[in-house]
């Protein structure tokens, strides 16, 4: 589910302004101790130098999320990534930002953010909608039904909406191992069926019934899910575009639909 490269490169930063060609350095916020600001800055190229051979483009630059760092948005592999450079402009500091005060991934908020998609280019005609159908509050899931976390995500989903009926959630299985063809095979029973019920049989493990159409849309999500360069199963994207992977409980995943 974990994209090695997120992990290594993407050093995500709190700071989600749009970049000059050059960032100064900062300091806390006081004036009398903010003297960094006029001594050390860092330019689109100087970062594109510094990250030769790691990065495709630099694509901003903004003072970091502490003292002695940049924010350097970097595109590698057709993905944006946060990463920070530290004053002295030798190092690049590994690993994800984390809050203590309430354990919030910054790093995982900042990627989203750097790609979001356009939810308007993707069909939900074979989609099978758990919840409102009426509703704008729209989460669209790509979800395996051999993926644990998926397994525990659709739990989830369907607590989410036993809680807020107008929440909706338009699953789109697919097999994340593109020659798992029982998993195919189950998927495309599963939006045959447009019901919901093979779906959770399929989820649950149960022996699902031949697909009784010849649709293609399992093919168009595959086809979806290289597009977008989505990170792992499952994935989902919410109404801004935010791409956010991985399974979390009913509550989290309304707060994602507000």
């Amino acid at each position: 589910m974990r994209n090695p490269a997120f992990a290594v490169l993407s050093l995500i930063l709190m700071i989600a302004a749009a970049a000059p060609d050059r960032a100064m350095a900062f300091g806390n916020g006081d004036p009398a101790k903010n003297s960094c600001a006029s001594c050390h800055t860092l330019s689109r190229e100087e970062a594109a130098s510094l990250l030769e051979g790691t990065a495709d483009n630099v694509t901003g630059i903004a003072p970091g999320p502490f003292l002695g760092t940049w924010e350097v948005d970097a595109s590698i592999g057709g993905k944006v990534y946060p990463l920070y450079v530290d004053f002295s402009k030798k190092y690049l500091v590994q690993g994800q930002i984390i809050r203590l005060r309430d354990g919030e991934n910054i790093s995982r908020l900042r990627f989203s953010e750097l790609n979001r998609v356009d939810v308007s280019s993707i069909p939900l005609d074979d989609a099978i909608v758990l919840g409102n159908a009426s509703s704008k509050r729209r989460v669209i899931v790509l979800t395996d039904p051999s993926c644990p976390y998926c397994v525990r995500l659709h739990e989830a989903i369907k607590d989410a909406v036993r809680k807020d009926p107008e929440a909706a959630f338009y699953i789109m299985p697919y097999p994340r191992n593109p020659g798992d063809r029982f998993t195919y095979t189950r998927c495309q029973a599963a939006v045959c069926d447009k019901t919901g019920k093979l779906l959770d049989d399929a989820f649950a493990g149960r022996k699902v019934p031949p697909p009784t159409c010849q649709s293609d849309a399992v093919d168009r999500t595959i086809r979806l899910a290289e597009r977008l360069r989505t990170q792992g199963t499952p994935s989902m994207i919410l109404p801004d575009g935010r791409i956010v992977t991985g399974a979390m409980g009913a509550d989290a995943l309304l707060a994602l639909t507000r």
